[in-house]
């Protein structure tokens, strides 16, 4: 394990995907304990995709998380699919998220009703709530969320309408299983704005795996641009990113 610092942002490297799995849930807890010294509850936001299954098991099998207490937002969902979908994010958290560590409210972005409406909704929600805690990933194209380059960094809004036009990221979405083909997938997506993201006390940055190794390297070693999204990690104070040795190999250490 290393411990290292980019700018603001703390960087830890674990051996395996599993090892950054329980080393986030660990912290994830401590984060949740803290908030609540002063909070009789809390609001978190947590990401989806397979990057986030090691992390997602690693909860499972702990018993110091008060999820009676939490409520839980997630980050994006394409624009035109139901929750029934495969593909959808809404499902893939009540699934693994909502039925099986049960906490106080999911809050689903929904991509079958008007985005307006949608939007307004969720602000209002975020507003209320104020999230303690985000945990999130980095994309294969250093996107945050579905913040795709260029990225807004200076939004005052919390969620927004995108275009999924950036190639990386409409492969990496097929490439996952979440759609057969490229023209299955919507052109479409609800997302939590870079601001959004980051507002949190505790910001987790969960990114194993040798395909995001490129993105780390870029957003790391590589200047702070909205065509990296991730970059603005290492302005970030409140950020801590958990690496593999996969993800990390392409770091000059």
């Amino acid at each position: 394990m290393k411990e290292l610092k980019y700018g603001d942002l703390a960087v830890t490297i674990l051996d395996s995907n599993e090892a950054l799995g329980k080393r986030a849930a660990q912290d994830f807890a401590v984060a949740t304990q803290n908030a609540l010294k002063n909070k009789s509850e809390i609001s978190i936001i947590l990401a989806t995709g397979n990057s986030q299954l090691s992390f997602v098991n690693a909860l499972y099998e702990r018993s110091d998380i008060e999820w009676s207490k939490i409520s839980v937002f997630h980050m994006d969902e394409y624009l035109g699919i139901d929750d029934k979908h495969s593909a959808s994010f809404f499902r893939w958290m009540h699934e693994r998220i909502e039925l099986k560590l049960k906490p106080k409210a999911f809050y689903g972005i929904r991509g079958d009703v008007p985005a307006a409406e949608e939007i307004a909704r969720y602000t209002e929600l975020l507003q209320k709530n104020k999230p303690s805690i985000c945990v999130m990933g980095i994309g294969e194209n250093g996107h945050v969320a579905f913040n795709d380059p260029p990225a807004d960094f200076s939004t005052k809004e919390l969620i927004k309408i995108v275009e999924l036009d950036d190639m990386t990221c409409r492969l990496q979405q097929v490439n996952e299983g979440h759609f057969a083909s490229l023209e299955d997938m919507p052109l479409q997506a609800l997302t939590l704005t870079v601001r959004a993201l980051l507002d949190p006390e505790t910001v987790l940055v969960l990114t194993p795996e040798s395909r995001k190794a490129q993105a780390v390297k870029d957003s790391l070693e590589g200047p702070l641009t909205p065509t990296c999204p991730a970059s603005i990690l290492k302005t970030a104070p409140n950020a801590h990113l958990y690496l593999d040795q996969d993800s990390s190999a392409l770091l000059a250490l």
